[in-house]
């Protein structure tokens, strides 16, 4: 019996209505804080540029952190607004010179980001309980008109990664982070409509992806990141 692993798939063209790749290799994003100030230099533009020289399929970038005060830990994780963007449109630009494809990991930390960290270091944490793990309460539960705004904040960096000319986006629903906070039953015991059943804990999600779509139209792939562990 031939126990040699067929390959040949993993180089099989991708073709979807919404998003074409040459094969099916898939670069995950790896948080590298390596954006001085939050801003991809042109270190950052090379390091994707190779990947694409390499013939990755697609590209998924390391997390981005959207446009909200609480949504990085670190002042090196690259921002995805403001004056970012303009390393982002370069990385944009080199990739597609080399014939790669890219998709932006659109992230926010949520209760993982301690006091005091981050570029804004004066600004709450965010949670949607005020949960950091289930029964140890650290902050107040978000209000929905917070939560509104964080909705809005994930919207605005969609806009822009279309703006930008990616190829697609990545929502990082996963690892403890703020959109898997509130998928979790341990981190949201909420009782309105974005917690207490399994579908009400996924509202939140939904809600992100409404506006999205809503706002970049129907034709622009959405990826949802998602795992069973927690930071």
């Amino acid at each position: 019996m031939d126990s040699t692993m067929n390959t040949d798939t993993l180089f099989r063209p991708f073709i979807h209505p919404k998003l074409e790749l040459p094969n099916r290799i898939v670069m995950a994003p790896m948080t590298r804080q390596f954006s001085p100030g939050g801003i991809p230099d042109d270190s950052v533009c090379d390091y994707y540029r190779r990947r694409a020289e390499g013939e990755v399929g697609l590209i998924i970038t390391e997390g981005t952190t959207v446009p909200h005060k609480a949504a990085s830990s670190h002042v090196q994780i690259p921002r995805f607004h403001d004056e970012a963007l303009e390393g982002w449109a370069k990385v944009v630009e080199e990739v597609h010179a080399a014939g790669g494809k890219i998709a932006p990991q659109l992230w926010h930390v949520g209760v993982i980001r301690k006091p005091g960290e981050g570029p804004y270091p004066d600004f709450q944490t965010v949670s949607p309980s005020g949960y950091l793990r289930p029964e140890k309460k650290v902050l107040e539960p978000l209000s929905t008109a917070e939560i509104d705004d964080l909705i809005a904040a994930y919207t605005q960096a969609a806009v822009n990664a279309k703006a930008l000319g990616f190829d697609a986006l990545e929502l990082h629903g996963a690892h403890g982070y703020l959109i898997d906070n509130f998928f979790w039953e341990g981190t949201n015991v909420r009782d309105d409509e974005y917690g207490g059943s399994l579908v009400k804990r996924t509202r939140f999600a939904v809600a992100i992806i409404e506006s999205i779509r809503a706002a970049i139209g129907e034709d622009f792939p959405i990826i949802m990141r998602f795992s069973q562990w927690k930071q």
